[in-house]
Parts: C-alpha cells; sequence; structure tokens
C-alpha cells in the first residue's frame, strides 16, 4: 500500500516515459493488493498483472530494436534487443498466456479432467476390492 501513495510523490521522472513506467508500476501494485486480497472475487486483477508484464516486456523489446542496440558491450546486465527478447519469452509470454486464458498452458482444463477421472476408478477399484 505504501507503493501505491509514496511512489509517485518520491519519483518526478524528467521525461513522459518515465511517467507512463510509473503509472503502470502504481497499478501492477494495486492490482496485486487486490488481488492478493481476495483471488476468487477479484480473478481479473490477475489477468490485469499478466497483461501489464507482458506489456512490458513487449515495450522494452520495440524500445531496444528503435535504438538499434541488438547486443551490448559484452555485459550480461546491458540493455539489449537480445536480453529484451529473453525478458519477452520468460516473463512476457507467460504474462500473455495468463491475461488472454487465465492459465499458463495451451491445453484448456477440460482435458485435465481425464488424468483424475482415472485416478478415481482406480481408488473405487481398491475401495471395492478390499471390503
Amino acid at each position: 500500500m505504501a507503493t501505491i501513495v509514496l511512489l509517485p510523490l518520491l519519483a518526478r521522472p524528467p521525461e513522459p516515459t518515465g511517467w507512463v513506467i510509473l503509472g503502470a508500476l502504481v497499478l501492477l501494485s494495486l492490482f496485486v493488493i487486490i488481488g492478493l486480497w481476495d483471488a476468487e472475487r477479484f480473478w481479473w486483477c490477475w489477468r490485469a498483472v499478466g497483461g501489464i508484464v507482458a506489456g512490458g516486456c513487449l515495450a522494452y523489446l520495440i524500445a531496444m530494436i528503435t535504438e538499434g542496440r541488438w547486443f551490448g558491450d559484452g555485459r550480461r546486465s546491458s540493455s539489449t534487443a537480445f536480453n529484451a527478447l529473453m525478458g519477452l519469452i520468460v516473463f512476457g509470454y507467460p504474462g500473455f498466456m495468463w491475461a488472454v486464458f487465465g492459465r499458463f498452458t495451451w491445453k484448456p482444463e477440460s482435458e485435465y479432467d481425464d488424468y483424475t477421472d482415472e485416478f478415481n476408478e482406480i481408488d473405487e477399484m481398491d475401495a471395492g476390492a478390499g471390503g
């Protein structure tokens, strides 16, 4: 909660891009707090968090490509398009999947019921065999 209140008061970005990033961080913090408050009721907050993360990673990649920074100066921590692409794969793709589908896999949840049915049948057979 302190992040939402204090971050806009303490940070004074010099450029409009900084204000956009600051707003995204405040929104991200707000959605996380609301989602942690009641995850079932505010399920859409976690989708918004995934969308903000995916959008941030995509914006980072676009910024690095437009600046022409493909590969860095040899340090792994340098801001490059390659590092932005890795961030998009590691963080942006799962964020996108969660924002759009509400899950991290391409399989619908109904396909997972096959596994639970097998286990339920085995448990029922074991219960019947013992008695």
